[in-house]
């Protein structure tokens, strides 16, 4: 039943567009079915990304798209408050067998990468004392993703990590997540479950008191 998830329904510029009640969601493009099914994902998944110190603002635009860059499932765009995404069915079709997300089923993949753009929806107002930030926010945004799975998706995600030692900060670099994003990730969730209170690093990294960035020159 999606009754109690949809606030409204309307045709914008030629496609549909349906706006979500929780944190008013603006969903366009796609199926009706793949806009109830992000309402659906707002309404079970903010309150958990809330409950680790993330807190997804008003209003951020959820558009289906057809392409996004090579190897990309969803893009948020800074300071636009816009998420551009694949539907479920070419997210599926375009996954990487060798990724580090592989071996996680298609439902709770798509659902998590849903997240994983929330979330940096969510980070898109905090501080950052560089230019920018892209390793901070690519490890709460992970950190969130992988969170998010169901437990056999997520130990199914952790079975296939390359790594087992404690993770230092230093592992964790822009630079390391440009050139390998799925050790990035894989990295990312040891070093957040290896912390007494992962969530209370997420509320410093939102607060803008803690970062894996530093300055370039």
């Amino acid at each position: 039943m999606i009754a109690g998830l949809l606030a409204a329904t309307a045709s914008v510029a030629g496609e549909e567009e349906t706006i979500c009640q929780t944190a008013g969601l603006i969903v366009e493009g796609g199926t009706s079915e793949t806009r109830a099914r992000i309402c659906r994902i707002a309404t079970r998944e903010i309150p958990k990304l809330a409950a680790c110190n993330v807190a997804v603002p008003e209003g951020v635009t959820l558009r289906f798209v057809d392409t996004l860059p090579e190897g990309c499932m969803g893009i948020f765009h800074c300071g636009e408050a816009l998420i551009r995404l694949l539907s479920p069915e070419l997210m599926a079709k375009r996954r990487d067998p060798d990724r580090a997300f592989a071996s996680v089923p298609d439902e709770p993949y798509f659902d998590s990468v849903v997240v994983h753009e929330l979330t940096h929806a969510a980070y898109d107002s905090a501080e950052c004392p560089f230019v920018d930030c892209p390793a901070t926010a690519e490890y709460a945004a992970y950190a969130m993703q992988i969170r998010s799975l169901p437990t056999e998706a997520r130990e199914a995600f952790e079975a296939t990590s390359a790594f087992d030692h404690r993770v230092s900060r230093d592992e964790l670099s822009a630079m390391y997540h440009a050139f390998a994003p799925d050790r990035f990730a894989q990295k990312t969730w040891l070093h957040f479950t290896q912390r007494d209170d992962g969530c209370q690093l997420i509320g410093r990294i939102m607060g803008g008191a803690a970062f894996f960035d530093r300055e370039r020159f």
